[in-house]
């Protein structure tokens, strides 16, 4: 009883000597080889169509936080109102005239580089500052501009198309002196000057201005006509 006793203690001995061999059963021996093996996983994934999937979430997720306005323009009672939505509202309404409009500006202002009237950005400086001396000021300007819903972006963009008219057909509105006495015999209640040298000038400068919009109207039909335009 005795000897059969020691050979179940020697059996014992040897199964645990096994399990000592084999780092893999022992309480994380599993868990080092993941870590010995990790950074060629990391590799693979980085290789994989997946990680870049998972990049551009991540990355879309981010901008959606970081960037809202870019995507929602309001929230009615946590409800959003997306951007997209507003444009596609703002097309149909508006798409046509807004068009037009941004057609039109193209085409004076290729005239305009082709004959060398474009504007500097001198020049559209001085006429906001003139600008802003008429109505009483930058703030007062401001104002206006608010009330109209307008931007002083799109105010020089304005301007730059005005100067780019009148560089382009001023020679060709011509003011005589008699038209100008003309005038101030019959509009000179009608004017915002007071002394004679001022009321001259304002009578000169209106009468220039509807003649180099009469010229411009005529023109820019013929411009129109001729232009290569692909609306899609």
């Amino acid at each position: 009883m005795a000897k059969a006793v020691k050979k179940t203690k020697t059996t014992k001995s040897k199964t645990q000597e096994l399990k000592v061999a084999n780092p893999n059963v022992l309480p994380g021996g599993k868990l080092n080889n993941f870590l010995n093996n990790f950074p060629d996983k990391v590799k693979d994934f980085r290789k994989s169509k997946t990680f870049y999937i998972v990049v551009l979430v991540i990355g879309l997720a981010l901008l959606v936080t970081l960037k809202k306005s870019w995507f929602i323009a309001a929230l009615v009672n946590g409800a959003p109102v997306s951007n997209f939505e507003l444009q596609s509202k703002l097309n149909e309404q508006f798409k046509t005239q807004t068009l037009n409009q941004l057609i039109n500006e193209k085409i004076i202002m290729s005239e305009a580089q082709k004959f060398g009237a474009v504007p500097t950005d001198q020049e559209i400086n001085q006429k906001i500052a003139e600008l802003e001396t008429s109505v009483g000021g930058k703030d007062t300007l401001d104002s206006l501009l608010t009330q109209q819903g307008q931007t002083r972006t799109q105010l020089r963009d304005q301007i730059k198309v005005q100067l780019a008219i009148t560089k382009l057909y001023t020679n060709e509105a011509t003011v005589s002196a008699e038209e100008v006495s003309t005038f101030l015999e019959t509009n000179r209640e009608t004017l915002r000057a007071t002394d004679s040298a001022a009321q001259e000038k304002e009578a000169y400068d209106t009468l220039k201005n509807q003649k180099l919009s009469q010229i411009f109207s005529e023109k820019f039909q013929d411009l129109r006509k001729k232009a290569n335009i692909k609306i899609f």
